[in-house]
């Protein structure tokens, strides 16, 4: 008989795929090593839903037909959590994208597999972009008007490329070439994303810079520390898998539940572009694009036409991704050494939620040359001017910060929730309405818990030597109240007759919450069998 039995061997040898990893990346903390796995999921169950609405989507009524899943037993949970699906993994990738880049993972011998990384950053972000333009609703007819003027102002082949995409005019070939588009891209998602792990499997996990002293190339060793992927990393990943499908069904569940919740996060389509009702509908295009579309709002896109504005403002950002790992050429992975790449990150995240957060107060509003030079230029100096300031105290000594690429993404994160909870906070003040207190209450959370990451990332925190564990009795008593509510939950969910939206809402809620407490419970297993 085999020393182990037929899983392990299957699992583990000869080398793992994937690979081992230290423990650390399991622990409290290390979800931000996995946020490409988050990906895949969401990429999964994508996936899935959107082969059961291919089932019942028709490009020659694409209104009707997106309505009329809303009718099907359980077509609400499966078009809103497909939509809000998109939503996550999008968030995701930036997320994914931005932490590698502070992090310095573009760097020898990872380029190739940071230049898939962008490719599939384009990649989602256009396959949302067509999936969300098939509903055939006022907000797709917004999005496609836009987007033909950008193809169409390609030179000499933009007519070309608007038929190629959006078809000849013709509302039967419109949808058609979207439908066919979203599934073309959705495979090339699947393509590249194959390929970009199979880069970060060869290129091994980035291990704690520490072990090459800040240098790349950083390539990880197994040493016999490392646990067998199998049960150690199955179970964090299955951990995983179910927390993410519990936020893609939960989400977008409860503001199904909510009344009056605004056009630019409803899960659901909007009235047709046709109906009376769409001129009372704000202009709003997907909230992944609405930087684009505000940037098409500046004078300067009016005067060179809107593919050039959309060449200038996203393009050239993108070209620079692309070329960073061959710009900066140096070997240290120091945030401090990298201060102007570090500032570009920075200058990208305000950039990106400025023109977002303008995009949605203000959508379709003219904004002169003087006030779009200034939102430019005043986050650049200041930007510049405090990570040379910061990176500098840093490297003489004179400020030990842990963590420093956390608090670089933190600074203007907590900054602009701050903005954002002023604004609220005015508007709740001015109009008295429960949703402006609601969303008050909501920022100034966010923003407390961004300020103790921020205090936590500058000061560090004072760790146990040992983790404490909950006695036998307290895992007992956790694992029974996570079975008793599963099984109030299915008791309650199974009687529900989805019959209206508001019943299969409920569903999706208790569906989400299914998931985790399943997360939830293998948190609580890893914790009691292996002090994880």
């Amino acid at each position: 008989m085999p020393d182990k039995n037929i899983i392990e061997q299957v699992m583990n040898d000869p080398q793992p795929i994937p690979r081992k990893v230290p423990d650390y990346m399991r622990k409290k903390g290390g979800l931000w090593y996995w946020t490409g796995a988050m990906i895949m999921i969401a990429f999964f169950y994508e996936a899935i839903t959107g082969l059961i609405l291919f089932l019942y989507y028709q490009p020659s009524n694409a209104y009707v037909s997106t309505e009329g899943v809303l009718n099907i037993a359980y077509g609400s949970v499966i078009l809103t959590t497909h939509l809000y699906g998109a939503y996550i993994m999008i968030a995701l990738v930036y997320i994914h994208l931005l932490r590698n880049l502070f992090v310095g993972a573009y760097k020898k011998p990872r380029e190739m597999q940071w230049l898939t990384g962008i490719v599939l950053l384009v990649l989602t972000v256009a396959v949302a972009y067509f999936g969300y333009s098939l509903t055939g609703d006022v907000l797709s007819s917004d999005a496609t008007d836009v987007a033909r003027g950008i193809a169409g102002g390609f030179p000499v082949i933009g007519t070309y490329l608007r038929e190629i995409f959006m078809g000849n005019g013709q509302s039967i070939s419109l949808f058609t070439r979207f439908e066919g588009w979203h599934i073309i891209l959705a495979g090339l998602i699947g393509i590249t994303f194959a390929l970009h792990f199979f880069m970060a499997e060869y290129n091994t996990i980035m291990p704690d810079p520490k072990k090459t002293n800040y240098r790349a190339p950083l390539i990880d060793k197994e040493d016999s520390s490392y646990k067998p992927w199998y049960p150690y990393n199955l179970l964090y990943m299955t951990q995983i898998a179910l927390f993410t499908i519990a936020l893609i069904l939960l989400i977008p569940s409860i503001l199904a539940l909510l009344p009056h919740v605004p056009a630019l996060f409803s899960p659901f389509p909007q009235v047709s572009a046709t109906s009376p009702l769409a001129s009372q509908v704000p202009p709003y295009p997907p909230w992944f694009l609405l930087f684009v579309y505000k940037e098409l709002d500046f004078g300067i896109s009016s005067t060179v036409g809107p593919f050039w504005a959309t060449v200038i403002f996203t393009g050239l950002p993108l070209i620079y991704l692309l070329l960073l790992p061959y710009i900066d050429r140096s070997s240290t992975l120091k945030t401090t050494k990298r201060p102007i790449v570090v500032a570009t990150g920075i200058i990208g995240i305000i950039y990106l939620i400025g023109l977002s957060t303008w995009g949605a107060t203000m959508p379709g509003i003219p904004v002169n040359n003087v006030v779009g030079l200034l939102f430019f230029v005043i986050p650049l100096v200041l930007v510049i001017a405090l990570v040379y300031m910061i990176s500098g105290r840093l490297e003489s000594g004179k400020v030990k910060i842990q963590n420093a690429w956390k608090v670089y993404a933190l600074i203007p994160f907590a900054g602009f929730i701050a903005i954002l909870a002023g604004i609220s906070i005015y508007a709740a003040v001015k109009q008295g309405t429960i949703y402006y207190t609601i969303a008050t209450i909501f920022l100034l959370v966010i923003l407390g818990i961004s300020i103790t990451a921020l205090y936590a990332s500058i000061y560090g925190v004072k760790k146990a030597s040992e983790q404490k564990s909950l006695s036998g009795r307290g895992y007992v008593l956790f694992g029974g109240l996570y079975g008793f509510l599963a099984l109030a939950i299915v008791s309650v969910i199974s009687v529900i007759p989805p019959t209206t939206i508001f019943n299969q809402s409920l569903y999706g809620v208790g569906l989400g919450l299914l998931f985790l407490l399943g997360a939830a419970f293998i948190a609580l297993y890893r914790s009691h069998a292996y002090n994880e």
